[in-house]
């Protein structure tokens, strides 16, 4: 329940536009202004004028008024709407469904629940337009009427569908130009994150303060479902607070620096308590540092810690020895000590080093934000584990003077940052000098910039304006255009230019009231959301676009230079800005969280193998994920066909994955493409151990579970949801029953029989992949039942495990095609590329909007695959034209 206002409303939990319906929360709003055209000076003074002077001032209070102005919008886009559409209660489509469809589907049968005895042609309708919607599909597919029955004439078909089709069409076209496609769309906490990072310089976790996302159409980017609850309006001005400390807090001065530490100068500074477990396994050779053991496991040679927090660059000159010629793989790690028993690691990367060569290691990490002592470490992983040789030999010896046994040497490691330097105060305060406010009240000494870190925890830094009014509007005349995405009008600067003066009339100083309008800036809904007007979005509005969807974040100064100059007017400028940001490293951003979520990655710790999967480790869990990221970026990188998705002749592998795959001919740890062997069953996503292994339950694979998985996210054909009251099925773990055996009967029930057709075939084209993504001819069990047995573990020498009965990979699909396994499948996969292009399509379109695919998008969407198919439908080719495209430059 609501609290609006000291009132509580029954039925509303949260904030949205369908919760501003309830009478009570919309008398106690403002009043909402008259529609205006699109232009974003217009859009942000309209908004500007639905707010009271007290409510400016809460948050709660903006955000619902916001929402009112899109509650107005959709009941005048109804209303245009209901006056435009034709109805569908013509005698010729009531004939075709008296003739092909009533049998099953009269008020008596109602089989799967559809009676079109009372079904509604008025397709304003929301249930009604489901429901025609559903029907023309069915009948598109051949779906109904079903085989059994005689087929329609195809004169008869063509023109059902093609009267169906013209209607809801033109139901849908007319509802997206009166009301839009998507609903006014709030940041998740991804965006608003990376948002916050971005525009103040900083690295500081900020999600973890915010609620979760509710999903939709697989993304959490859908704006129905990013509803704003009483929770979001608290949590945002938290990581509002958090990010402004972490831009400036005064306590620790930002000096941006290059510290380095020789081998000799980090063994040195360690305590001798520290240095009594590792003397007997290394050695100096100059200035250089020797290990030839993972002394305490994880703390081989740490870079210097941060003084300040911050995103850095850590660096070390690396050189394997004695290692007869073999290169050597280092494991390059973050970690926090907190406690004595709670050390929190985060591996960064690991890289490979040649033999008896010199290399110069880097990588970027945040460091300094947790609570504890953080460091970067570097780890051999071809050396022995000190803790290891302790349990087996007791108290480790010293090294003889001569030997020259394998060792990692390290000349030296430094820290450099924070890459940002200064510019979370240059974006909060400008060129303004800073000097300490000082605690007994006199003026700083003169000698102020040499004090230590502890002089300016009691006497911390602070900006200095002469004149408070003038600096304060300069400021914000510099900060809200970055913050709001575009050109801010003078009422809006103005409102938030009197905010400051108020603060301080109230006592505040200088800086608090700058915080304070920081903060309120950051989670007004000028920041938070995108008040996009129906119709052709303007190039803020487009440039705002393609900053969340590549970037996951707000535009940079080139984006809004691009869209002032007038260069987003056009698609061929969009496609230029896309290519560009593409190139940039923050492009990463898309291709973890795109992936994350159209394949689930993010859910891939979620399931932890049972210990019968013995071949399961630390490398193989980091290098499974990343092999699919890597990939995706490959094909969109060069551009290959989307057909590549399900077969590839190469995949990004490293010594760890290839060992699990039974591949040879692949050493160390850096993930690099490489060619798959003919006889490896490898090749596009679906045989990537990560994908496997996220499809599956602990302790054994489910057909159903695969199955539904790739038809909704990779051939784009998503099955209807189970019908209540069918229990799941649970193979049997002791191996006595097949799954197949177990489905087979599950399928008798007739409620289940049609939907298992469609989802049964492709789970069952991948059985011959374990739990892990290893390939198998036998089932896995814990127990063996009669007749099992106890075999060696492919590719991993001395380890066993219990077989059951032989795997069963064949099968026939919907359309009665017979299969023998998973290159099978593939090939009849293959037979419809466009169908896999199309599905890619949408989900960057759904994604990339904030809404899910309408029907009035059909059209633009074949329109995009006509023109990239000459391109065999290109995975870059698909995005740019997703972005280019009248679904995406209109709202």
């Amino acid at each position: 329940m609501l609290v609006w206002k000291g009132a509580a409303l029954p039925g509303v939990r949260s904030v949205t536009p369908r919760s501003l319906a309830h009478p009570t929360l919309r008398r106690r709003l403002m009043p909402v202004p008259a529609p205006i055209a699109p232009g974003s000076e217009k859009r942000r003074t309209s908004l500007l004028a639905a707010l009271t002077l007290p409510t400016r001032r809460t948050l709660a209070g903006v955000l619902a008024a916001t929402l009112s102005l899109a509650l107005a919008g959709a009941c005048t886009a109804t209303a245009a709407a209901n006056a435009s559409i034709a109805s569908l209660d013509t005698p010729k489509l009531k004939s075709f469904l008296d003739n092909h469809c009533a049998d099953c589907h009269d008020a008596d049968s109602k089989k799967g629940g559809l009676n079109l005895e009372n079904l509604s042609a008025n397709l304003t309708e929301k249930h009604a337009f489901e429901i025609w919607e559903k029907i023309h599909d069915r009948v598109d597919s051949g779906e109904m009427p079903p085989k059994k029955k005689t087929a329609p004439p195809t004169a008869d078909r063509r023109e059902f569908l093609t009267s169906v089709n013209k209607a809801l069409h033109a139901t849908s076209e007319s509802h997206q130009k009166t009301a839009g496609r998507v609903l006014f769309r709030r940041m998740n906490r991804v965006e608003y994150e990376n948002a916050l990072h971005d525009l103040l310089g900083i690295a500081t976790p900020l999600r973890e303060l915010l609620p979760e996302d509710s999903f939709s159409g697989g993304f959490d980017t859908i704006s129905a479902a990013l509803e704003t609850s009483g929770v979001h309006l608290v949590r945002y001005q938290q990581a509002a607070d958090r990010a402004l400390r972490a831009a400036f807090d005064g306590h620790r001065p930002v000096v941006p620096a290059t510290t380095r530490m020789s081998g000799r100068e980090y063994l040195q500074a360690r305590l001798p308590v520290h240095r009594k477990g590792m003397d007997p396994f290394m050695r100096l050779d100059g200035d250089s540092l020797i290990l030839h053991a993972r002394v305490y496991g994880d703390n081989s040679m740490q870079a210097p810690k941060p003084a300040t927090p911050g995103r850095y660059k850590v660096r070390a000159a690396l050189r394997p020895v004695g290692t007869d010629g073999k290169p050597m793989s280092v494991l390059i790690a973050r970690r926090v000590d907190r406690f004595e028993a709670e050390k929190l690691l985060h591996v960064i990367d690991y890289r490979d080093l040649q033999p008896d060569v010199t290399q110069v290691v880097e990588v970027e990490t945040e460091l300094g934000y947790q609570k504890g002592a953080p460091f970067v470490y570097f780890e051999a992983l071809e050396l022995p584990s000190f803790q290891d040789f302790e349990k087996q030999h007791g108290k480790a010896p010293a090294l003889d003077a001569g030997f020259a046994g394998p060792g990692l040497l390290i000349e030296w490691a430094e820290l450099e940052g924070p890459l940002q330097g200064e510019l979370g105060y240059q974006r909060l305060f400008g060129a303004l000098p800073q000097r300490p406010r000082m605690a007994n009240g006199k003026p700083a000494p003169e000698n102020w910039r040499t004090w230590n870190l502890t002089e300016f925890t009691k006497n911390p830094l602070e900006p200095v304006a002469e004149d408070p009014n003038t600096a304060t509007e300069t400021l914000l005349r510099s900060f809200l255009p970055l913050a709001f995405r575009g050109p801010v009008s003078e009422p809006v600067l103005q409102m938030y230019n009197q905010m400051a003066a108020s603060q301080r009339e109230a006592g505040e100083s200088f800086e608090e009231a700058l915080r304070t309008t920081y903060r309120a800036i950051l989670c007004s809904p000028f920041f938070l959301q995108d008040p996009e007007s129906p119709g052709r979005l303007d190039a803020y509005a487009i440039a705002a676009r393609l900053a969340r969807m590549l970037w996951s974040s707000v535009p940079d100064s080139t984006l809004l230079q691009a869209a002032a100059a007038g260069d987003l007017d056009s698609p061929a400028g969009v496609r230029a800005q896309c290519a560009r940001m593409l190139a940039d490293p923050k492009a990463r951003r898309f291709s973890e969280d795109f992936t994350g979520q159209w394949l689930e990655l993010r859910r891939f710790l979620d399931m932890k193998p049972d210990d019968i999967y013995v071949e399961y480790d630390d490398l193989l869990k980091w290098s499974m994920p990343r092999e699919t990221r890597r990939f995706f970026e490959e094909v969109l990188a060069k551009n290959l066909p989307a057909a590549e998705l399900i077969d590839s002749k190469w995949s990004f592998l490293n010594q760890r994955l290839a060992q699990h795959y039974g591949i040879e001919g692949v050493t160390g740890m850096e993930l690099r493409r490489a060619p798959l062997p003919k006889e490896s069953h490898r090749g596009g996503i679906l045989t990537q151990g990560s994908v496997l292994k996220l499809t599956t339950n602990s302790s054994y694979t489910s057909p159903v579970k695969r199955g539904a998985w790739l038809l909704e996210r990779i051939i784009g054909k998503p099955p209807p949801p189970p019908p209540p009251n069918v229990k799941a099925v649970e193979p049997d773990i002791r191996g006595a029953v097949t799954i197949r055996e177990q489905l087979d009967k599950h399928k008798e029930v007739p409620s289940c029989a049609s939907c298992h057709a469609q989802i049964d075939p492709p789970g069952f084209a991948l059985e011959n992949f374990d739990v892990l993504g290893g390939w198998r001819e036998f089932y896995r069990v814990k127990k063996p039942a009669a007749g099992g047995r106890q075999e060696a573990l492919a590719h991993y020498p001395g380890k066993k495990v219990f077989l059951a009965k032989p795997v069963e990979a064949f099968g026939t699909t919907s359309d009665g095609v017979a299969f023998s396994g998973v290159d099978d499948f593939k090939q009849i996969l293959l037979q419809d590329r466009r169908q896999i292009a199309r599905n890619l399509l949408g989900k960057f379109l759904v994604y990339g909007t904030g809404a899910e695919l309408q029907f009035a998008d059909r059209r633009a969407i074949e329109a995009i695959l006509d023109a990239t198919a000459p391109e065999d439908w290109g995975v870059k080719s698909l995005l740019e034209a997703a972005v280019s495209s009248p679904i995406f430059l209109n709202k």
